[in-house]
């Protein structure tokens, strides 16, 4: 995974998939390294994602796999990407009450995260 920051939300983008359990441990590692421990509302955008397993599902989506978020964004143009954000966006805030949601346009998911960075100021 990708990541940079800009104005306060850091941008990830996967680039190939599917996604397995161990690799979706080391995105977690290096986003945490990234933002030094630091709160921050996340952007992912999917290029080519092809798939998550179960086992990396259940890891993102736990506690440990979410913390450091304050909100996630997920900016999706596929039909198959939009079904997996769904399903990870509920299960995301029902387990760890991280607010999330999903958008066709980066635009709009920037300005959503943006009333995220005002509330911890």
């Amino acid at each position: 995974m990708k990541l940079e920051e800009k104005n306060g939300i850091v941008f990830g983008t996967y680039k190939t998939g599917p996604i397995t359990l161990e690799l979706a441990k080391k995105v977690v590692i290096n986003r945490l390294e990234f933002t030094n421990n630091t709160d921050v509302p996340l952007l992912v955008t999917e290029e080519g994602l092809r798939g998550i397993e179960r086992e990396a599902r259940n890891y993102l989506s736990s506690e440990e796999g979410m913390k450091g978020i304050l909100a996630g964004a997920i900016v999706t143009r596929s039909v198959f990407s939009s079904h997996l954000a769904n399903f990870f966006m509920k299960i995301a805030y029902f387990r760890a009450k991280v607010p999330a949601k999903m958008f066709a346009s980066e635009k709009e998911a920037v300005e959503w995260l943006q009333s995220f960075i005002e509330k911890e100021n």
